[in-house]
């Protein structure tokens, strides 16, 4: 269906109907190029979001959620065009003992336990809607297990709340089943972080020492193992150097170098990096289990690959590749599908089968239509 503008103008909410604006709403980190929106709205409470939900599902009008828009994974790849709801004028923020309610276009301006590489670009709720992993999940985890409730304008018009593992329905969903307008997130102790960085003569000592370590279980908050050549394109040692953080007070006696500058320069990591080159390469990511991770990076490394591993509790190697449309078809072939392919529109490519189960109930219930961020759910 086409949008009615004059309908818009109805509902007295913020939009913008411009070529500039509505080109700049789908310019993001995605090589995938959709469609434009109709119209961007920029909506400043609950209310307004139902307003825009209500016409949307009133006129058959797809509706696609936007937060940083620095998500790499196609969330704001418009397949069908439509309504795009930038949710940044929705930046609330109430803070309670150990945790914190946020409207879903704050910023991370509180002390979240994770949070991603590109925090000072991202949203709260976007990174929610449209990341997983991050700084941080060394101790803690994937983002959405430090959320304890979520609220969201579901496909029927209705606000609702989900809570505990339901919060799943939304997590990583990138709008597919509802517009998310606020989250509550438990948060970290306001505790200093100690960085150090180790560094290596050569690839084989560096992947000896980490995954040593890592079996080791050290209480640290976080860990990523960076190639020269990513330190080349932003900063750090120009040799292969593992940087480590963890909360003051912890017990860790792991001999290093201060690490203090790269990192208060985190956002420099891989994404960063990616950012800042988006015109000149491409990037992949896999998980792989801690034990094999090192054949895989000599492999790429010797392609000509751009290199950074990061870890989490999940006891496998995030690797990230980055280079020209060459080298990763290269290291497409060798290492096959990605578990977590960022390069995939469909969210099925990056969740586990009993979060993308839930993701595909809740739509065929609620949006059979599928007008909540088209496209992007394979039944």
């Amino acid at each position: 269906m086409t949008l009615n503008v004059e309908r818009l103008k109805m509902l007295d909410v913020h939009f913008s109907t411009s070529i500039e604006d509505r080109l700049n709403s789908v310019r993001g980190l995605d090589k995938e190029q959709g469609k434009i929106p109709d119209a961007i709205v920029f909506p400043r409470d609950e209310d307004e979001v139902l307003k825009v939900v209500e016409l949307a599902l009133e006129e058959h009008i797809p509706l696609v959620p936007r937060g940083g828009g620095v998500s790499s994974a196609g969330g704001i790849v418009m397949k069908k065009g439509g309504i795009m709801v930038d949710m940044r004028r929705m930046k609330g923020i109430q803070a309670g003992k150990g945790e914190v309610m946020v409207e879903a276009g704050s910023g991370y301006v509180f002390n979240a336990r994770v949070y991603p590489t590109l925090w000072k670009h991202a949203t709260v709720g976007g990174n929610f809607c449209g990341g997983s992993w991050g700084i941080g999940s060394m101790e803690y985890g994937l983002n959405w297990d430090q959320v304890l409730e979520v609220r969201m304008a579901n496909p029927r018009g209705k606000m609702t709340t989900l809570r505990g593992g339901d919060v799943k329905v939304a997590a990583h969903a990138e709008g597919t089943t509802g517009i998310v307008t606020r989250l509550r997130l438990m948060t970290r102790e306001s505790v200093p972080i100690v960085s150090k960085i180790i560094m290596f003569n050569g690839l084989e000592e560096a992947i000896t020492f980490t995954r040593k370590l890592y079996e080791e279980v050290p209480p640290l908050y976080h860990m990523v193992l960076r190639s020269p050549e990513i330190a080349h394109l932003t900063l750090g040692p120009d040799k292969w150097h593992l940087v480590i953080a963890y909360q003051k007070g912890r017990d860790v006696e792991i001999q290093g170098e201060d690490g203090k500058v790269i990192w208060e320069n985190r956002d420099k990591f891989f994404a960063g990096a990616y950012m800042e080159n988006f015109n000149y390469f491409e990037y992949s990511t896999y998980h792989l289990p801690l034990e094999s991770f090192g054949e895989s990076l000599r492999k790429a490394s010797s392609m000509g690959a751009i290199s950074e591993v990061e870890f989490a509790n999940d006891f496998k190697a995030h690797l990230d590749f980055m280079g020209t449309s060459d080298v990763m078809d290269k290291i497409s072939a060798m290492m096959g599908k990605s578990s977590f392919d960022v390069n995939d529109v469909f969210i099925n490519s990056r969740l586990s089968r009993d979060h993308i189960q839930k993701i595909m109930w809740y739509k065929r219930a609620y949006d059979k239509e599928d007008l909540f961020n088209p496209g992007k759910v394979k039944f």
